[in-house]
């Protein structure tokens, strides 16, 4: 019995570790990331657009409406212009498009 706690103590430790790293990364590149917005379009850039963007692993128009970061079209501008940059990779699916 004594050997399965230390064992789950153990793994706990190990996932615990690989999720900071894991973390650690995203928010490094995620530094990366809003540095070269801000230098590369500083029209675009806003400390919640980049947080909307690292918050899932795609995003559409709707989300930045929701967050009120502009009309549709502003922020599909702000999408596209980011695409065109390559920050961003759109795909569509059915009638919508993510990126």
């Amino acid at each position: 019995m004594e050997a399965w706690v230390i064992y789950m103590l153990e793994m706990i430790d190990f996932t615990a570790n690989k999720g900071l790293k894991r973390l650690k990364n995203v928010t490094a590149i995620m530094k990366i990331i809003t540095e070269e917005v801000k230098a590369t379009k500083p029209r675009v850039y806003s400390k919640e657009l980049i947080e909307i963007l690292f918050r899932l692993p795609y995003t559409k128009r709707q989300f930045l409406i929701d967050a009120v970061l502009g009309t549709p079209k502003t922020v599909g501008n702000y999408l596209m212009e980011l695409e065109y940059a390559g920050f961003l990779i759109s795909e569509k699916v059915g009638a919508k498009k993510y990126t």
